[in-house]
């Protein structure tokens, strides 16, 4: 009888086991999908300004890299400069502005404007 019991439970811990790990396969797919949609995800994760340059450090979190386009500084352009180039998803970048330069920044990329200030 307990050899019984014991088949029964582990055939049930089985079946609970599999549907679980569907269900979070599920999950996981799901999330990556919204994800993908939402594409470029950057995000300002520091800003410093000195006598060497005034630096915008960013972060893309998402799915799709896309380029800096521009940088303007106190709503007019900018000279600029970024180590941003070519697929930069999931890792840090910088954009370099002039010395001592300070105000707001607005960093165009992928068609979304990041306001920073430095």
């Amino acid at each position: 009888m307990l050899a019984i019991t014991m088949a029964l439970l582990g055939g049930a811990s089985a079946v609970a086991l599999l549907s679980i790990h569907s269900a979070a396969s599920l999950l996981a797919k799901s999330g990556d999908e919204e994800q993908r949609l939402a594409g470029v995800q950057v995000a300002v994760v520091g800003t410093q300004s000195n006598s060497t340059g005034a630096y915008v450090w960013l972060y893309d979190y998402g799915w799709s890299s896309a380029a800096i386009q521009a940088a303007y500084l106190n709503g007019g352009s900018a000279q600029w400069a970024t180590s941003c180039n070519g697929d930069w998803t999931h890792s840090l970048c910088v954009v370099t502005l002039p010395p001592l330069a300070k105000g707001e920044v607005t960093i165009m990329v992928g068609g979304d404007s990041i306001v920073a200030s430095v």
